[in-house]
């Protein structure tokens, strides 16, 4: 599952195209494409409510703790991908902290000192930017070209 989802998350720009398209009546909706807060909150409802045929309490159960542990997969690894803003932009900046000084150990010059992940800032807001454009694209959609399950 982890491997399936990291597979996702590398298709997500491509997915965006069709999100827009989708949004702008040129194609109809991914059903596997992704999803906002709104989208997922949906999701739940239909599993719930049992919107998707004769249910037992314990294949709903099953079915919400798949999507949750889906959603908080997927975070996981969102939050990972080594852009600034996110956890794993402040990994590099570490790792490169570590490599700086472990070169000038080896040569024997005296500590380079930290990073400062400040510099990237301008790249910060960048991807902020766009995170945030992604996000209001897929609430849009999933008000007005909802992904229904059934």
């Amino acid at each position: 599952m982890v491997g399936a989802t990291g597979q996702v998350l590398l298709r997500v720009p491509e997915k965006m195209v069709g999100i827009y398209q989708a949004v702008t009546g040129q194609t109809t909706r991914d059903p596997n494409g992704p999803v906002s807060v709104v989208g997922v909150a949906r999701a739940g409802g239909e599993i719930v409510s049992g919107q998707n045929g004769p249910e037992t309490p314990q294949t709903i159960a099953y079915q919400m703790i798949g999507l949750l542990f889906g959603l908080n997969l997927a975070l996981f690894l969102f939050n990972l991908l080594p852009l600034l803003p996110l956890d794993g932009g402040q990994v590099v900046g570490a790792l490169w902290e570590g490599v700086k000084r472990t070169v000038a150990r080896l040569r024997g010059a005296p500590d380079p000192g930290y990073v400062d992940v400040a510099k990237g800032l301008p790249i910060a807001y960048a991807v902020s930017t766009v995170l945030i454009g992604m996000t209001l694209l897929l609430v849009y959609a999933d008000l007005v070209t909802p992904i229904k399950l059934s």
